[in-house]
């Protein structure tokens, strides 16, 4: 996948399409991201959005902002990324996939004010992106960011009567699906509620396979979160 965006990239730059060469930037972040290179997927996202705002295209700029605002969430930047994902929801109204756009923006603010502790800016957050998915008919792309951020608001509110249902609906779209990522992401979730519940032996075994799904994945950064979380729970079940 690098090899084919780099590849795409260095063509768009000799025939100067710039439209093309942004969204390649994107991508480009996206896989640095996940390949756990911060700089330079930083760099490249910043650099998307930029030549989205220069061209004038408004669905490019938000889901660029928004995977910036996952990056620095990822890195504990809240405001920072608060800052960027709002920037996002701005471009995502004037966008020509404007329920799209705003979906996963709000998936990435829930989980950037939960991060931040404020639950109920996160629930109002989550409240919106659902109810954009229900506008636009539950695309698949959408609901792999919204369904988990789902999750984890919701076990942290302690509505697991909702949070299970969601978890529900993560592991009908890993059994559909038949991918790595979804089944990664499906174990994640019910690993996070499990640990919410304090079924701490579930919740190791549900991280232990996410975190195997994601590294096939090539999604390391989501493996090593996996990793940071089981030792955690480890620890708290050697407490006295």
């Amino acid at each position: 996948m690098k090899r084919a965006v780099s590849a795409t990239l260095e063509q768009a730059q000799r025939m100067s399409a710039p439209r093309a060469v942004a969204l390649c930037r994107c991508f480009d972040g996206a896989l640095e991201f996940q390949a756990g290179h911060w700089a330079a997927a930083e760099a490249a996202l910043r650099e998307s959005i930029r030549l989205h705002r220069e061209i004038g295209a408004a669905s490019g700029e938000a889901l660029a902002c928004q995977r910036l605002g996952v990056l620095l969430t990822a890195q504990g930047q809240l405001d920072e990324a608060k800052s960027i994902l709002e920037e996002g929801l701005i471009a995502a109204e004037r966008a020509l996939l404007r329920a799209h756009c705003l979906t996963r923006i709000y998936a990435a603010l829930a989980r950037n004010r939960l991060a931040a502790g404020d639950l109920a800016d996160a629930d109002d957050a989550l409240t919106q992106g659902l109810a954009m998915s229900e506008r636009h008919g539950h695309c698949t792309t959408c609901d792999a960011l919204l369904l988990p951020a789902a999750v984890s608001v919701r076990a942290a509110r302690k509505d697991w009567a909702a949070a299970e249902r969601y978890c529900a609906q993560l592991d009908e779209a890993a059994a559909q699906y038949a991918s790595r990522t979804w089944v990664a992401m499906a174990k994640q979730s019910r690993g996070e509620l499990a640990a919410t519940q304090g079924e701490l032996d579930e919740a190791i075994a549900n991280f232990t396979e996410a975190k195997s799904a994601f590294a096939l994945a090539g999604n390391h950064v989501e493996s090593a979160r996996c990793q940071t979380t089981i030792a955690a729970l480890l620890n708290v079940m050697a407490s006295p």
